[in-house]
């Protein structure tokens, strides 16, 4: 597709919450995941919930990235086939994320933008993807937010040996351009 053409989608950033996040992740708060866990130690005291459902292939890998306050214009999702990806603000700044449900189950090698949603989450929450959902990395509002992640390390060695921005897909990313590939751009209505 010729960028030229390239045609920018608005969309509205909404608050996040348990029923908005279900086509693309699980919410991850202020309150217990699957609570009911029976280890005996401190009941009465701690309400333990059972363990996420995170998935991923080879090594589990955590890292925290800073990211800078603004509103970028959205050119890239990637998908991940193998890994329930998880991403967690840490401190007292929200963050955006740009997502569309998972296509893969209907034999779809792009993301349908009709689904985009871009969704706010508060401090101190995040989200664990369902597999296949598109996204982009996490964006800041109007301050800095550190962001904790889980991933596999099969996805950040396939990012981090990228040597420019470009269409991917290797390990277990699968990334592509809007612009390219479907002749859009997303923007955010804040």
């Amino acid at each position: 597709m010729n960028t030229s053409q390239t045609q920018t989608l608005t969309i509205p950033v909404i608050d996040a919450n348990s029923e908005n996040i279900k086509p693309y992740g699980h919410l991850l708060g202020d309150d217990v995941s699957k609570p009911g866990l029976g280890i005996p130690f401190y009941q009465g005291r701690v309400l333990e919930g059972e363990n996420l459902d995170f998935i991923y292939r080879g090594d589990a890998t955590f890292r925290t990235a800073k990211i800078m306050p603004g509103y970028p214009t959205v050119t890239w999702l990637e998908r991940h086939m193998y890994m329930t990806q998880m991403f967690i603000g840490l401190g007292q700044s929200p963050f955006i994320m740009v997502l569309s449900p998972p296509t893969h189950e209907n034999n779809q090698d792009l993301p349908d933008l009709s689904q985009v949603k871009a969704l706010r989450f508060p401090p101190g929450h995040g989200l664990l993807l369902h597999l296949g959902t598109w996204h982009d990395f996490p964006i800041a509002c109007d301050q800095p937010v550190v962001i904790l992640t889980a991933n596999s390390d099969e996805v950040v060695t396939a990012l981090t040996q990228m040597k420019q921005p470009g269409e991917m897909n290797e390990g277990d990313v699968y990334k592509i351009s809007l612009t390219k590939r479907l002749g859009y751009e997303i923007e955010l209505d804040v």
